[in-house]
């Protein structure tokens, strides 16, 4: 039996084309020149006897029929890349991208990644520390880690937890500086970090001393920077537990202090709809869900 098929090369170039209703784009993906996206959509439009763009000056957008066939075009790649992962097995490498708050992917994710590694064979595994949220619609990444979510078209969001926020030091730290009380913090250096500026005023609002406090500060850029400050014994930083968890447990960092906070956003994992049907993108979507207590859940 013949098939109808339309020329592929020709599909997968307006599907790009069409994700991102830009010629550029589309080619800066594939790596080919504009004249080359705009040679194969020609083709495909020509095969079909139908307009998939209209072309206002520089600018491209989808007719209603162009946007038929571009979900049309994007369920089949997707029932196809899906199928080829399975069947292929091993032969076949995967590629998954993650972008992640830099705090996150230090403290909680890198040193857990090779867990999830064992678990899934011929997987190659790309990291991207980034704190400002990324565009899906403008990166290849395929899944997201985020502090806080607002509602997105095309994303599904899972939550992983809320964290609690109290002062952590090195055990050797609290002693020297008797800390005992949030009065105590006077002779405290005190860690900040310009992501979450507001974690030491609004736990020191709670103590009842942010009119009195004269400690000393020092302020990061990265959250990560003031924790390796406070492992050092440099001063005292505010410690977001679910971070800090394995550091906490094995003595490195102690809470001296009992009043904590809740933190203002919860943790959330964010997969695009264009990489849901990808297997090791559900898995380590499930993985990150599963490695968080419920009850961190519960409290987002």
């Amino acid at each position: 039996m013949t098939r109808l098929l339309p020329p592929l090369k020709a599909v997968r170039y307006f599907e790009l084309a069409a994700e991102f209703e830009s010629f550029s784009r589309a080619a800066d993906e594939l790596r080919v020149s504009k004249g080359a996206v705009s040679q194969q959509i020609n083709q495909l439009e020509q095969y079909l006897g139908a307009s998939l763009f209209s072309r206002i000056g520089r600018r491209v957008t989808l007719t209603d029929a162009g946007r038929r066939y571009h979900s049309a075009a994007r369920n089949a790649f997707n029932i196809l890349e899906t199928e080829t992962e399975r069947v292929a097995g091993a032969r076949v490498r995967g590629h998954l991208k993650v972008t992640v708050l830099p705090a996150f992917a230090s403290l909680w994710l890198v040193p857990r990644l090779p867990e999830f590694q064992k678990s899934v064979a011929h997987l190659d595994i790309a990291i991207a520390a980034e704190a400002e949220v990324v565009d899906f619609t403008r990166s290849d990444a395929h899944v997201g880690i985020r502090y806080g979510t607002t509602p997105q078209s095309g994303l599904a969001a899972s939550m992983l937890g809320q964290d609690d926020l109290t002062p952590v030091c090195t055990p050797a730290y609290a002693r020297a500086h008797d800390i005992r009380t949030a009065n105590d913090l006077s002779r405290c250096v005190l860690l900040h970090d310009t992501f979450w500026p507001d974690d030491w005023p609004r736990w020191l609002r709670e103590a009842g001393v942010a009119d009195r406090l004269g400690g000393d500060g020092q302020f990061f850029t990265h959250y990560s920077m003031a924790i390796d400050a406070a492992r050092a014994g440099g001063g005292i930083a505010m410690g977001h537990r679910l971070l800090l968890r394995d550091m906490i447990d094995r003595g490195e960092l102690v809470c001296p202090l009992e009043l904590s906070i809740r933190s203002l956003e919860p943790y959330v994992v964010v997969v695009p709809d264009s990489a849901a049907h990808l297997d090791f993108v559900k898995r380590f979507r499930d993985w990150l869900v599963a490695s968080f207590d419920p009850e961190d859940a519960q409290g987002a």
